[in-house]
């Protein structure tokens, strides 16, 4: 089983992930056992697998070299954050809130802001370096709901709340501060967010229903297709034309997380005016987390081997 999941892009993430989304979709109470079981085998326990992976990862980022890692990942995400916040507000100013063809600016932009960042660690670890597993801690700053919330606070003129933001970024510096003062200690953590990768795939699979998902249909599709087109090109092109990096960065981010599907959820809670609006774009955003945990993967299979980029081993 093992071998089988190493040979594909991603595998360690993705077979997980999908087996829990099986699971979730057919015996959705199956491992709602009150306690450890349901900690481990639910969402209940995403936050503390993330939290302990940005702080686990975080722990290899040696500050000496700390400028490539913001070189490269650093760059790359704030170019993704930038892209984010104009496709935002221009959706909203042309078409409203209430989005075109089906698709609402809540589901736009939560689609276009998200990131799944254990796919970019599967990747990372498959097709990278140290540096790249690395910044994993960075792509999950975006993970977190809290970013799409922000873009779509901010392109609709609402209050913002950067609590979150915030308690991403602790974990994150503590694993650097651990990592750099003792430099065995990195050695020792280091190796456990391989370990720990199926089982944050399992969690994100834990909240995604397929059937509810592909109920979406042809708008959860189009939501998906202006992901790649309006998010993919920009950064490939600012990697390996700038950076002069090999690309597998763009790939890596370039996913929907599980995490986003709650997105809509979130805000209806404070925004009960967006309560139907928000039910449809989570089952558009749940397509677009199946389509794009697949499609990813294989496009990065592809263009790996036209680019004779070997696997690690």
């Amino acid at each position: 089983m093992l071998k089988f999941m190493k040979k594909i892009p991603g595998g360690l993430l993705l077979i997980p992930m999908l087996i829990s989304a099986l699971f979730h979709t057919f015996l959705p109470d199956f491992f709602v056992v009150p306690g450890i079981t349901e900690a481990i085998f639910t969402t209940k326990g995403t936050n503390y697998i993330v939290g302990l992976i940005c702080f686990l990862s975080s722990t290899a980022i040696d500050i000496k070299n700390i400028s490539k890692v913001l070189k490269k990942q650093g760059t790359i995400l704030l170019l993704k954050i930038f892209l984010c916040f104009i496709f935002g507000i221009i959706f909203i100013k042309i078409f409203g809130l209430d989005g075109v063809f089906g698709i609402s600016a809540l589901a736009f932009i939560t689609c276009i802001c998200s990131i799944n960042p254990s796919l970019y660690l599967a990747l990372s670890h498959d097709y990278g370096n140290k540096d790249d597993e690395a910044a994993f801690g960075l792509t999950g700053i975006l993970c977190v709901p809290a970013f799409p919330i922000l873009v779509y606070s901010i392109s609709k003129s609402s209050a913002i709340d950067w609590t979150p933001v915030i308690s991403v970024l602790i974990p994150i510096v503590l694993g650097i501060l651990i990592g750099n003062l003792d430099k065995d200690m990195a050695k020792f953590f280091t190796p456990a967010v391989t370990i720990l990768t199926p089982f944050m795939g399992w969690s994100f699979g834990a909240g995604i229903n397929i059937i509810e998902a592909l109920k979406a249909g042809p708008q959860g599709i189009l939501v998906t297709i202006l992901f790649y087109l309006l998010i993919f090109p920009p950064i490939f092109f600012y990697e390996r034309k700038i950076l002069k990096e090999n690309g597998i960065t763009t790939f890596g981010i370039s996913s929907i997380a599980g995490l986003s599907v709650s997105v809509p959820t979130i805000i209806a809670h404070t925004d009960k005016s967006i309560g139907l609006i928000a039910n449809t774009a989570t089952a558009q955003i749940a397509l677009g987390v199946v389509l794009t945990s697949i499609i990813t993967p294989i496009l990065t299979g592809i263009y790996t081997d036209k680019k004779k980029i070997k696997k690690n081993t």
